[in-house]
């Protein structure tokens, strides 16, 4: 087992090395003109608003004298050994989990450079959450705030620092509370106007009521399939707190599910937000890989969850972009071009 372990560790590092040519040397995708523009004339913090973390990274690398490719390979580097980093540290088959991460979420993944960076940054901090250890979910929340100057977006990620770590939440409460929080949201967002430059933002990425509720059910059915599956390896699991990592393991994806339940109304306000479904899916689909591993009675019902949701990300996220992120992560290489 261990020496098996140690291939597919190598295994990964080669896939690890055939993405960062992909990303690294890639010269045009769908948002690269946007971010080699801001690379060259955003020479102030000011400029750059909230997210001064990326800011300073682009103005230190461009007043060194470094080339935006140049910076772009750095950047890529450390974005995808963050995730490899996680990958190895939290999975079973690493090399089987690259391959899964390399299909559904990489194509799309190095266009979006910012949120890519700071969802690797938040996956730090999902590895300190689980070890619970002291300070954890105080570390986790420097991280989260951290992702934030990379990508605003990632604030939302704050939520999972009140989820238990060694129990399933119970139930009750959480709905109980669940459903007052949205209630308050409604009645908060039809009271008050959103800040002018929110809504500007937001009517960027314009949603409609029907891929609103399109999100809603993919999200739900997620999460009914998850519980499914945690609660067909473990039924007492409720019941007990937890300390073998396996019991661990349940609970934190259980609970990761649940707490991002208070992402749904987001799903009403912009498409954008349909991005923290594919990061609640990045945890879901590697659990269920790592639990093809161990023994059990659910291999078809893992397997089906897998390539149902593979087949999601694929055709809803990455074939309506694939002439500005498949097609160019192959195609618009200076290695392989």
């Amino acid at each position: 087992m261990r020496h098996s372990r140690q291939f597919s560790i190598y295994l990964a590092l080669l896939m690890f090395l055939a993405m960062w040519i992909l990303y690294g040397w890639n010269y045009w995708n769908g948002d690269r003109e946007g971010y080699e523009l801001y690379y060259h004339t955003r020479d102030t913090l000011a400029s750059w608003g909230g997210e001064i973390g990326y800011g300073y990274l682009n103005i230190v690398a461009s007043q060194s004298g470094l080339s935006y490719q140049g910076f772009q390979i750095l950047i890529s580097f450390i974005t995808l050994a963050l995730v490899f980093r996680y990958i190895i540290k939290r999975t079973i088959s690493p090399f089987f989990s690259f391959v899964m991460y390399a299909v559904c979420f990489f194509p799309l993944d190095f266009v979006l450079m910012r949120n890519f960076l700071a969802f690797a940054i938040f996956l730090q901090g999902m590895l300190i959450l689980f070890e619970d250890k002291p300070y954890s979910k105080l570390k986790y929340s420097a991280l989260i705030l951290l992702a934030a100057t990379i990508h605003q977006s990632s604030l939302m990620y704050i939520v999972f620092v009140f989820m238990p770590l060694n129990r399933v939440v119970p139930l009750r409460s959480f709905f109980l509370i669940f459903i007052l929080f949205i209630s308050s949201y409604t009645l908060v967002r039809f009271s008050l106007p959103l800040p002018e430059g929110v809504a500007k933002h937001f009517d960027y990425y314009n949603t409609s009521l029907r891929s609103s509720f399109a999100n809603v059910s993919v999200h739900l059915v997620s999460l009914l399939l998850i519980a499914l599956a945690v609660f067909a390896e473990r039924k007492s699991l409720c019941k007990i707190e937890c300390f073998s990592s396996r019991d661990k393991e349940l609970v934190f994806i259980l609970n990761l599910n649940l707490f991002s339940l208070f992402f749904l109304v987001l799903y009403f306000e912009s498409e954008i937000f349909v991005r923290l479904l594919r990061s609640i899916l990045f945890f879901s689909i590697l659990h269920c890989v790592n639990s093809l591993f161990l023994l059990r009675r659910t291999y078809l019902f893992l397997a089906t969850f897998i390539l149902v949701f593979a087949t999601y990300l694929v055709f809803f996220f990455l074939v309506p972009v694939a002439g500005n992120s498949v097609i160019p992560l192959f195609n618009r290489n200076l290695i392989f071009n």
